[in-house]
C-alpha cells in the first residue's frame, strides 16, 4: 500500500513540475531572465530552506554532523544540475527544441534513473528490477518519438509561415560546427541534468542525520535539496546575470504595471520546489528501487504534463496530421512505461 501511494505521489509531483512554468506565459513585459531570476531565489533558495527549517529540527546540527566531503559532493551535484539547465537552453538555439528535448531529457531520465541501480548490479536481475528496466527503456522510446513529433511540428510551422525548411536544415543554413556544438551542449545538458537526482541518491550520511535530528524518514531528503540547490542556485544567478547585463535588461524590473509579474514568477517557484520535496517523499515511499525507478516515473509524468499544457494554451494550433499522432503515441508510450515501473515498484 505504501508503495502504491508512493507511486500516486510521483504522478502527483510530475504533475506539479510540469505545470509550474504556466504562470511564465503571462510575464510578457519581462525579458526571460528577468522572470527566471525571480524564480531561481524562491525556487532554490527561499522555498527550500523554508521548507527545511520547518521539517527538519536543528538543522545546522544536521550539516555539522555530516562530513566536509559529503556536503561538497552534493552541493557539486547541484552546481553541476544547475549548469546542465544552461547548456540545455543553449543547445535549443544550436539544434532546435525537438533535438535538444530528445537528448537532453532521454539521458537525465536513463542515467539518473541507472546509475543509482548499478550501485547494486543484482538489482538488474531481480524482478523489480528487470520491469523497472523494461519500464524506463518504453520511456526513453516515448521520448525519442515525441521528440520527432515536435521535429515535424517545427517544420509544418515554418511551411506554414513560408520559411524554406530545407534551406535552414542544410549546411548553408546552418553550419556542421555549430550543429555539434550544440549536439556536444544538450548530451552535456542531458547528463548534467541527471545530478538532481544523484544528489537525492548519494546523501544518505545527510539523510541519516537529519533523521537523527528529529526528522522522519519522509522530510529527511529536504536537507538535501536545500543544498543542492543552494549549488544550482548559483549558476543560475551567475547566467542570468550575464543575460540581464549583456541585454541590458535589469530595467525589467523597474517597468510599470509589472507588480503581477514578481507574484507570477515567484508562484512558479512555490510549484516547482514543493514538487521537488514530494519527489523524494515519493521515493522513499516505493522502496528500494523508489530512487531509479521513481525517478523514471516523474520525469515520464513531466514530459506528459508539459505536452498536455502545450496543447491546452495552443502551441500546436495550427499543427495537422502526422505530428499530433507521433506526439499522442509518444505520450501513450510513456504512460504504459510508467504502467510498468509502478508495478516494478509492488515486487521484491
Amino acid at each position: 500500500m505504501t508503495a502504491i501511494l508512493g507511486l500516486l505521489l510521483g504522478l502527483v509531483a510530475g504533475v506539479m513540475t510540469g505545470s509550474f512554468s504556466l504562470p511564465m506565459k503571462k510575464t510578457t513585459r519581462w525579458s526571460w531572465e528577468a522572470t527566471w531570476m525571480i524564480w531561481s531565489v524562491c525556487a532554490l533558495f527561499i522555498i527550500p530552506w523554508l521548507i527545511t527549517i520547518i521539517t527538519v529540527p536543528n538543522v545546522l546540527e544536521v550539516f555539522a554532523r555530516v562530513s566536509t566531503t559529503d556536503l561538497l559532493l552534493v552541493f557539486a551535484f547541484g552546481v553541476g544540475w544547475g549548469l546542465g539547465a544552461v547548456f540545455f537552453g543553449q543547445s535549443i538555439a544550436m539544434i532546435g527544441i525537438s533535438l535538444a528535448f530528445a537528448l537532453c531529457i532521454g539521458l537525465a531520465t536513463a542515467l539518473g534513473s541507472l546509475i543509482p541501480m548499478l550501485r547494486n548490479p543484482r538489482i538488474f536481475i531481480t524482478p523489480g528490477g528487470m520491469w523497472s528496466s523494461l519500464g524506463i527503456a518504453i520511456m526513453l522510446v516515448g521520448v525519442s518519438i515525441c521528440a520527432v513529433a515536435g521535429r515535424h511540428k517545427e517544420r509544418q510551422l515554418q511551411q506554414s509561415d513560408g520559411t524554406d525548411t530545407q534551406k535552414a536544415e542544410t549546411p548553408q543554413g546552418r553550419s556542421s560546427n555549430r550543429m555539434l556544438l550544440g549536439l556536444i551542449l544538450a548530451a552535456l545538458g542531458g547528463i548534467l541534468s541527471s545530478m538532481l537526482n544523484l544528489a537525492f541518491n548519494f546523501s544518505q550520511s545527510i539523510k541519516e542525520a537529519a533523521m537523527e535530528c528529529g526528522a522522519t524518514v519522509s522530510s529527511a531528503a529536504d536537507p538535501v535539496w536545500a543544498l543542492t540547490l543552494l549549488g544550482g542556485l548559483l549558476t543560475n544567478i551567475i547566467y542570468c546575470s550575464i543575460l540581464l547585463s549583456r541585454n541590458k535588461t535589469w530595467s525589467d524590473y523597474r517597468k510599470k504595471g509589472t507588480l503581477s509579474h514578481w507574484f507570477l514568477a515567484a508562484l512558479m517557484g512555490a510549484i516547482w520546489m514543493p514538487s521537488i520535496a514530494v519527489y523524494g517523499r515519493a521515493a522513499v515511499m516505493m522502496g528500494k528501487l523508489g530512487g531509479s525507478a521513481g525517478w523514471g516515473l516523474y520525469m515520464g509524468m513531466v514530459i506528459v504534463i508539459s505536452n498536455v499544457w502545450g496543447f491546452v494554451t495552443g502551441e500546436w494550433a495550427g499543427v495537422r496530421g502526422k505530428p499530433v499522432k507521433l506526439m499522442f503515441f509518444g505520450i501513450a508510450m510513456i504512460m504504459v512505461s510508467i504502467a510498468v515501473i509502478g508495478y516494478a515498484t509492488t515486487l521484491k
